[in-house]
C-alpha cells in the first residue's frame, strides 16, 4: 500500500510538473516578449480571472465526487453531479462576462467568447479527471497532462501566427478533456436529480464559497494589483513568483494523492499528522533556498526587461508559495476529518486576514507590502490549519 501511495505521488508530480513547467519557463517568457510588459500583464491578469471562474467549482465536484462515491455505488444511484456541473458552467459563463469587460475595459465579443470557453472548459475537466482519482488510475491522469502539454504546444505554435494567447489554453484544455472523455465514463452519466441531491448539494455549496474564498485570496493578487498599480506591475510580482511555482509542483501533487486513499483511511493520529506536516515542510525549506539560489540568472534569463524589479520580491513571494504548498497537503486531511464546516470557517477566517493584511503593509510598502501581507496570511492559516485538525484528536 505505501509502495503504491509513493509510486501515484511520484507519477502525480510528473503529471503536475509537465504543464507546468512548459507554461512557467518556455510559453510565458516567450509571450512576454511579444506582447511587452503592459499586454503580458494584462494577460495574466485574465488567465487569473479564468482560473477563479473555472477551477473553484470543477474542484468541488472533483472532491465532493471522489469522496462522496462510495454512498452512490453502495446505494446503486447515478446523477446529480452532471446537473451540478451545468450549474457550475452557467456561473462560470456570468462571472466571465463580467470579468472580461471590467479588466479589458471594452465590449470584445472575440475576448469574452474566448473567455467563456477557456472558462468552461478547465471547469469541466477539473471535474472529469476525478475518474481517474477514483479508481486510483495515475497513469492516467500523466497521460491526460502529456495531451495537455501536446495541445498549449499546438496552441502555441497558433499563436505565433495569429497573436490570440487564448488559443494556448483552449487547445491545451480541449486536448486533455478529449482524452478524459474517451477514457472515462462521468459525462455519460444521467443528468438526474436524486434522492442523495440535497446531502451532495449541501456538502458541494459549503466546500465551492469555502474553495471559492480560498481561490480568491491565491488570484486576487494579480486581479487586485491590476487596477492598483497596473499591468505592468502585474507582469513585475507574477515574474518574481514563478520559482514559488516551480517548487510548488514538487508539494502540492501530494494533496491530490492524499485525498484519493483518504476514504479508505480510518484515522490519522497525531504522530503521523506531524509526520507528514514535517516532510512536506522540510521539501518546502530546502526548495525554498534552492529557489534563491537559483532565481537571478533565471529570471535575467525568461523576463530580462523586468527581471531586477522582480528580483526585490522573490525571497517573500518564494515563502508564501510554499507555505500555500504546505497548506494544501494538510487541507485533504481535514477534509477528510473534520466536519465540512471547517472549511468555511477557515477561508472566511484567510480572506479576512488577507484583506486586513494585504492593505495594511501596501499602504505602507506599495507592492513589496502587499507581498507581506500575503505571506502573513498563509502563515496565519496554516496554524489555524493545524490547529484545526489536532484539535479533533481525542
Amino acid at each position: 500500500m505505501k509502495k503504491k501511495i509513493i509510486l501515484d505521488m511520484i507519477l502525480n508530480i510528473a503529471a503536475t510538473s509537465l504543464p507546468i513547467a512548459l507554461i512557467q519557463l518556455i510559453i510565458y517568457p516567450a509571450i512576454a516578449e511579444r506582447l511587452g510588459n503592459a499586454e503580458y500583464g494584462l494577460m495574466i491578469t485574465m488567465v487569473s480571472l479564468f482560473n477563479l471562474a473555472g477551477l473553484p467549482y470543477g474542484n468541488v465536484l472533483n472532491n465532493i465526487r471522489l469522496l462522496q462515491n462510495n454512498e452512490y455505488k453502495e446505494n446503486d444511484v447515478e446523477g446529480d453531479f452532471n446537473v451540478l456541473l451545468i450549474v457550475g458552467l452557467i456561473m462560470n459563463s456570468v462571472i466571465m462576462i463580467v470579468g472580461t469587460i471590467y479588466y479589458e475595459e471594452k465590449f470584445s465579443y472575440v475576448s469574452i467568447l474566448f473567455s467563456i470557453i477557456v472558462s468552461a472548459l478547465n471547469l469541466i475537466r477539473e471535474y472529469l479527471i476525478v475518474a481517474f482519482r477514483i479508481s486510483l488510475n495515475y497513469k492516467s491522469i500523466l497521460l491526460n497532462n502529456a495531451f495537455l502539454v501536446i495541445g498549449y504546444l499546438v496552441g502555441f505554435f497558433i499563436f505565433n501566427l495569429i497573436g490570440y494567447w487564448q488559443l494556448i489554453y483552449l487547445c491545451g484544455y480541449l486536448a486533455s478533456l478529449i482524452y478524459i472523455i474517451k477514457n472515462s465514463y462521468l459525462i455519460k452519466e444521467k443528468y438526474v436529480v436524486t434522492y442523495l441531491f440535497k446531502n451532495t448539494a449541501y456538502k458541494s455549496a459549503v466546500l465551492f464559497f469555502s474553495t471559492f474564498l480560498k481561490s480568491f485570496v491565491t488570484y486576487a493578487d494579480k486581479l487586485v494589483i491590476y487596477p492598483l498599480l497596473g499591468p505592468v506591475a502585474v507582469s513585475v510580482y507574477y515574474s518574481s513568483t514563478i520559482l514559488g511555482k516551480i517548487i510548488s509542483m514538487g508539494i502540492t501533487p501530494i494533496s491530490s494523492v492524499f485525498l484519493s486513499y483518504l476514504p479508505n483511511i480510518k484515522e490519522i493520529n497525531l504522530k503521523n499528522f506531524l509526520k507528514i506536516l514535517s516532510f512536506t515542510c522540510v521539501v518546502g525549506i530546502a526548495g525554498y533556498f534552492v529557489c534563491i539560489a537559483v532565481s537571478k540568472p533565471l529570471l535575467l534569463i525568461l523576463y530580462p526587461d523586468w527581471a531586477v524589479e522582480s528580483l526585490e520580491l522573490v525571497n517573500i513571494t518564494t515563502a508564501t508559495a510554499i507555505i500555500g504548498a504546505v497548506c494544501s497537503v494538510i487541507n485533504p486531511i481535514i477534509l477528510r476529518f473534520n466536519n465540512v464546516s471547517w472549511q468555511m470557517t477557515l477561508s472566511v477566517t484567510e480572506i479576512t486576514a488577507y484583506v486586513i493584511f494585504t492593505l495594511l503593509f501596501y499602504n505602507l510598502y506599495g507592492l513589496k507590502g502587499f507581498c507581506v501581507g500575503i505571506l502573513i496570511t498563509n502563515i496565519l492559516k496554516l496554524f489555524l490549519m493545524a490547529a484545526v485538525y489536532t484539535s479533533n484528536l481525542k
